[in-house]
């Protein structure tokens, strides 16, 4: 389908069968309905590369927490980062942090609302700043992300790359021809809630209320647009995660910002390849490698090791204990000694808290006390 096929009557036709739809098929969302900006801003912030049932129970918890966005802005990173621990991808958290402060020391805690202001939001792209317009502000703002990408791409049967900027030019367009003045934020959940229901990976097309005017079914080409994308290859990365004891502290490094968890905190690590990874590390070595940190420790025990999915990477850990014996923190990242019982308020990453919990465990049934 052209853009010149796009007319007034095909638009009209489009948003009258959407919304009918909508009003018997659409996603029973805890979030329907939601006009608090803030709100809608957190939740679009979350849903970035996150599924929504992964969202709900951080969403609530985040708000519990943050209720406005002034509490927001008054908390530390960290503790931001613990409330977020677990949900990954960890710059929308300092993101959100950024931003609130932004809209209270900028903007005098006024949000603005149109999508092009909001985009001056840290972490703000032109789907999440369409989403918090329309949603919240009922601003005629058209989004594309991946459930309506597809849609899309399927309504006007493009074979181009939806990533390429011809691909992401047309998608845009659509979007942007189709979004009523009248509740743009209902029409465009009905649109999201059509993309990840009906137009799914696996296309329900006899299910879809706007069949009739998609070009790829015309065509009998659904099932092979969108082109599928090369999946990346998985690269293997094998670390050692020293688990430093002094006394009754642990030595946690914090991730530097831009690496991956970033902000977060978690256990020093020594890089290891695939062979070295497969047999028992020399003791001694590691603890020579160790004493390049400005640490001499003894070795002491080895704990069970867990592979970590991050991003593209596949990590296969291995923690081992070793007791320190003097020296102090040399190495290139911001270190602190930690007693077990602040465990529970430092922003770890998901593996550096299993290997934590793992610790304090044993630390407890051996009688420490922090």
């Amino acid at each position: 389908m052209e853009r010149d096929a796009v007319s007034g009557e095909w638009v009209a036709r489009f948003r009258r069968n959407v919304r009918r739809w909508y009003a018997r098929g659409g996603r029973d969302l805890p979030w329907v309905g939601e006009r608090d900006p803030y709100v809608v801003w957190v939740r679009e912030i979350m849903l970035q590369q996150t599924t929504v049932t992964a969202v709900v129970p951080y969403l609530d918890r985040f708000l519990k927490r943050f209720p406005t966005v002034e509490s927001l802005a008054g908390a530390e990173s960290a503790e931001v980062l613990r409330v977020w621990e677990g949900l990954g991808y960890y710059s929308r958290a300092r993101n959100l942090s950024r931003g609130a402060k932004m809209i209270v020391e900028e903007w005098g805690g006024q949000w603005r609302n149109t999508a092009t202001e909001l985009q001056s939001l840290p972490g703000v792209g032109p789907y999440t700043a369409g989403a918090i317009a329309s949603f919240a502000f009922d601003q005629s703002a058209g989004i594309v992300e991946a459930n309506t990408a597809r849609f899309y791409a399927r309504l006007l049967a493009l074979r181009s790359d939806l990533h390429s900027g011809e691909g992401r030019r047309q998608l845009w367009s659509l979007a942007e021809r189709i979004v009523p003045r009248d509740r743009p934020g209902e029409f465009n959940q009905a649109l999201i809630d059509l993309g990840a229901t009906v137009c799914g990976v696996t296309p329900q097309c006899q299910e879809c209320p706007v069949r009739g005017s998609c070009r790829s079914l015309e065509l009998g080409e659904v099932e092979r647009i969108p082109a599928r994308a090369s999946r990346r290859d998985v690269t293997d990365v094998f670390e050692l995660l020293v688990v430093m004891r002094r006394g009754k502290r642990l030595l946690l490094i914090q991730h530097p910002d831009g690496e991956r968890w970033g902000g977060m905190w978690g256990f020093p690590a020594l890089s290891r390849d695939r062979a070295l990874a497969r047999s028992r590390f020399d003791e001694r070595l590691i603890e020579s490698e160790v004493a390049d940190w400005g640490c001499d420790v003894e070795f002491q025990e080895w704990m069970d090791e867990f592979q970590h999915g991050v991003t593209r990477f596949r990590l296969h850990l291995q923690p081992i204990v070793a007791m320190w014996r003097s020296g102090s923190w040399e190495g290139p990242v911001t270190a602190e000694w930690v007693g077990i019982d602040e465990l529970a308020t430092r922003p770890l990453s998901v593996a550096g808290r299993r290997v934590a919990t793992r610790v304090e465990r044993i630390l407890r049934h051996n009688g420490a006390q922090a």
